[in-house]
């Protein structure tokens, strides 16, 4: 099996309607990041140009990408320039850091 980060990029706002439709296709776990920034849309009225979104950053197995991605566009998807991005990639290793005791003192 091959594993795969989808990383999106939304209105804050979403996080709690994304978390709910997630739900829905047994998203694993997820990591959301405040995170500023800016692309397609430049915040003209700020000295600096960035918006505030956030980040979301999920590892699956490459079968649950497409569902994810259609979870994350149900609910995000906007006629509004700057609204975000999904972006699907490789994951070469995924370690996990949780290890029995025994194996931290050997």
């Amino acid at each position: 099996m091959s594993t795969k980060c989808v990383v999106a990029i939304v209105p804050s706002d979403l996080l709690e309607k994304l978390e709910q439709q997630f739900a829905t296709v047994h998203v694993p776990g997820l990591t959301a990041t405040r995170v500023k920034g800016y692309g397609e849309y430049k915040n003209f009225f700020s000295s600096d140009l960035t918006s505030v979104h956030t980040k979301i950053e999920i590892f699956v197995e490459e079968e649950s990408v497409q569902a994810i991605a259609d979870a994350i566009f149900q609910v995000a998807r906007s006629s509004v320039p700057g609204a975000g991005i999904v972006a699907v990639m490789p994951v070469d290793q995924l370690l996990h850091l949780h290890a029995p005791a025994t194996e931290l003192n050997p």
